[in-house]
């Protein structure tokens, strides 16, 4: 087998990446996708020849219309094949703090996202999907520590 059938034939992965954004009362940042029964991260999948960083910078700006100059890498959660899902990659960055002007200028796309939220930890545990129920603490320590970590399937 030559080199190029030889990489078109390797299996593919899902990559995505979402952001930890807080506003200065240490609130977290959730979206509510209209296409998902729960709350999530500003964030999503990365497209072809896209690093998880750009797609969550990207992914970021058309979810929010936040222009974010730094992300701090947090974590890396791999998630097995299950049902109609292939195996994924997702990628956790911090998105740091937002100033007041920022949050007021923040604007969804009311055809992706129906709103957004600023909420307590416990709260957004309660509306985050499972996988997220049980990386957040992870990343949130992780992310205290200043210590990147690689999870799989949350643990």
């Amino acid at each position: 087998m030559d080199i190029k059938n030889y990489y078109q034939n390797l299996p593919k992965k899902r990559i995505s990446a979402g952001a930890l954004i807080f506003d200065e009362q240490g609130r977290l940042l959730i979206v509510k996708p209209t296409y998902k029964d729960h709350w999530s991260l500003p964030g999503g999948v990365a497209d072809e020849n896209e690093s998880p960083r750009q797609a969550c910078l990207r992914e970021v700006k058309e979810e929010t219309g936040l222009s974010l100059g730094r992300l701090e890498f947090i974590c890396v959660d791999y998630f097995y094949p299950k049902e109609e899902k292939s195996e994924a990659l997702h990628f956790i960055f911090s998105g740091g703090i937002l100033q007041p002007g920022q949050i007021e200028n923040i604007k969804i796309p009311k055809d992706e996202i129906s709103e957004y939220r600023f909420v307590e930890i416990n709260e957004a545990s309660r509306l985050l999907s499972e996988n997220f129920k049980t990386r957040l603490p992870k990343c949130l320590e992780a992310l205290q520590k200043g210590q990147a970590i690689y999870l799989e399937a949350g643990k």
